[in-house]
């Protein structure tokens, strides 16, 4: 072991505090990749070790803690609306900066290959993960202190907007997953969306 090692990499995730969402806190503040990673990790673990005794939990915890690493190079992007021609855009720019995050993280092999396993979404494991991180948003959108406005900002102002938003992460499942997710996986995303949707009168 290299301490020079451990210290370099305890900056580099303390870089993931300062990467800031979309998503905020239950007192506004925007969240950080940081705080959703380790938020997305727990609840998912839980799920996992409740409903779905059959994955590797385990595994369930390190993806959920690795998946967005990529973004210590990238930042995070808010994109609820964009077209499929920002996210090819969006697609080319990660595909840049992995060779980097390569080169990076080529001294912690554990990390690096933990990352590059669960972006192959080959596992049913990795596609809870990318199931989860994506009604993990509803989550936190549901405590925001002023979620109407937080919404409104975002074009999100009725339930035929929060299905919309349901049914385009349904299609990057359809597309990105090799496998699926367990089915109390996939219930978990449709509740967490039915229960934003309830906060709208049409």
């Amino acid at each position: 072991m290299n301490i020079q090692d451990i210290i370099r990499l305890s900056e580099m995730l303390g870089e993931m505090g300062q990467v800031r969402r979309a998503t905020h806190l239950p007192n506004g503040e925007p969240e950080s990749d940081s705080h959703h990673s380790f938020s997305l990790a727990l609840i998912a673990y839980h799920i996992v070790k409740t409903e779905c005794p059959e994955l590797d939990a385990d595994k369930v915890l390190l993806f959920s803690l690795a998946h967005d690493l990529l973004e210590i190079i990238t930042g995070d992007e808010d994109t609820l609306h964009f077209t499929q021609e920002q996210h090819a855009a969006k697609h080319a720019r990660e595909e840049e900066a992995i060779k980097e995050f390569d080169e990076v993280f080529s001294r912690y092999p554990t990390l690096l290959g933990a990352m590059h396993d669960y972006e192959k979404l080959d596992t049913a494991e990795a596609a809870t993960v990318f199931v989860l991180d994506k009604a993990c948003t509803t989550w936190t959108w549901l405590h925001h202190y002023d979620m109407k406005n937080h919404a409104l900002v975002r074009n999100i102002t009725k339930k035929a907007d929060v299905e919309k938003w349901a049914e385009r992460q349904r299609t990057k499942f359809k597309a990105r997953l090799k496998v699926s997710p367990p089915q109390p996986i996939l219930d978990t995303y449709e509740e967490s969306f039915k229960a934003l949707s309830s906060l709208y009168d049409n």
